[in-house]
């Protein structure tokens, strides 16, 4: 089953928590100029506990002397560490990506931009856990020569110490996307078919900073942090799960039994699918909800606003495929430039007919 967006502009708008979390969100960190990206989300779901649920976490005491880059990559590949943005990629193939890339300047770009409306684990890493994230950075650099480290985040509050520089970027979404990321922070312009690494560029997750520094110290235990929220009430918990953990029992325990119909698992807001009673969060899901999703139908009329098109990150003229699709015309889509498709759902998000937008775009992709 395909990822979809589990909220759009019309499910906040009527749901007054929604409304209210976003508007929180937005006195917090503003919505940013819209040079960079034209689309503001924010945040639709708060925070009603500040300390992690379910297990209880392995934590660093103090951290060990320096550590080699044979060390490094041995220790990361016997851990078996996947991306913590859920792609399921294992770290030390990255790593080794990087460090074969024919590039005078390496760079770490640590991502704790979080850019997904329902996501808030990761800045609940950097008020909680900044120290270690801050030593992790200390060891890497050490065994893998960065020339540069820069953490981007959209939180003004975070600040530099002797590890790395800090870019605040826009909290605009998609920002948290590689390539985006990287031209507003580094100013360098990748297309779509270029793998940062090949350019010395580094991309990690901020959380997979932090469990690599808990690797470094062989307290990591296969465990992460991710978002649970109810939807319903705009509420979000930071939990810290393992792989075999079940979905449905851990979101029962923190938000009730409701209707299991309307449990979903992925990557965030934006891209979902649901879940059944025996789902365990593997290590690809890093968001669990209950959501009441927008009927999205695609035989509904398109308004011919344009929105889906003004809205895309990409510039795709969504819109033309939209039209032309709808009246079953043959079309050459390829002029439209559909493979730039990155599926953020923006599209969709936005789109007042309550169309499944992005859809098309998938389905042509697919032929």
């Amino acid at each position: 089953m395909k990822p979809t967006i589990i909220i759009n502009k019309n499910v906040v708008n009527t749901n007054l928590h929604l409304k209210k979390a976003q508007k929180q969100e937005k006195r917090a960190n503003g919505k940013g100029s819209r040079k960079p990206l034209k689309n503001y989300l924010g945040k639709v779901v708060s925070l009603v506990s500040s300390e992690p649920v379910v297990h209880e976490e392995s934590r660093i005491s103090s951290f060990v002397a320096d550590i080699s880059k044979k060390e490094l990559l041995a220790a990361i590949e016997s851990a078996e560490l996947t991306g913590m943005s859920g792609n399921g990629f294992y770290t030390y193939i990255k790593i080794k990506s990087f460090l074969s890339a024919n590039s005078p300047n390496k760079i770490l770009l640590i991502n704790a931009v979080e850019c997904d409306p329902a996501l808030l684990h990761d800045e609940w890493l950097l008020s909680n856990r900044y120290v270690e994230i801050a030593q992790a950075v200390n060891r890497l650099t050490q065994a893998l020569s960065f020339e540069k480290v820069v953490l981007a985040t959209k939180n003004r509050d975070v600040k530099p110490n002797g590890e790395f520089s800090v870019a605040v970027v826009p909290p605009r979404y998609p920002m948290g996307e590689e390539r985006f990321l990287i031209r507003q922070v580094l100013g360098i312009h990748l297309e779509n078919t270029e793998i940062p690494t090949e350019h010395g560029i580094f991309v990690l997750n901020v959380q997979s900073i932090y469990q690599i520094g808990k690797i470094i110290n062989q307290c990591y235990d296969g465990g992460r942090f991710i978002t649970i929220a109810d939807l319903a009430t705009a509420s979000a918990k930071i939990a810290y799960v393992y792989p075999t953990d079940k979905i449905a029992n851990l979101m029962i325990a923190n938000f009730g039994d409701k209707n299991k119909e309307n449990l979903y698992k992925g990557f965030g807001a934006m891209a979902c699918t649901k879940a059944t009673e025996t789902d365990s969060f593997s290590n690809y899901e890093t968001f669990a909800a209950y959501a009441n999703p927008p009927i999205l139908d695609n035989k509904n009329r398109c308004r011919r606003c344009g929105r889906c098109k003004r809205k895309c990150p990409m510039n795709i003229d969504i819109a033309k495929i939209v039209q032309f699709a709808d009246k079953n015309k043959g079309l050459n889509y390829a002029i439209y430039n559909p493979e730039r498709c990155i599926q953020c759902g923006c599209c969709t998000y936005f789109c007042p007919a309550l169309k499944n937008v992005s859809e098309y775009v998938e389905k042509i992709s697919d032929k």
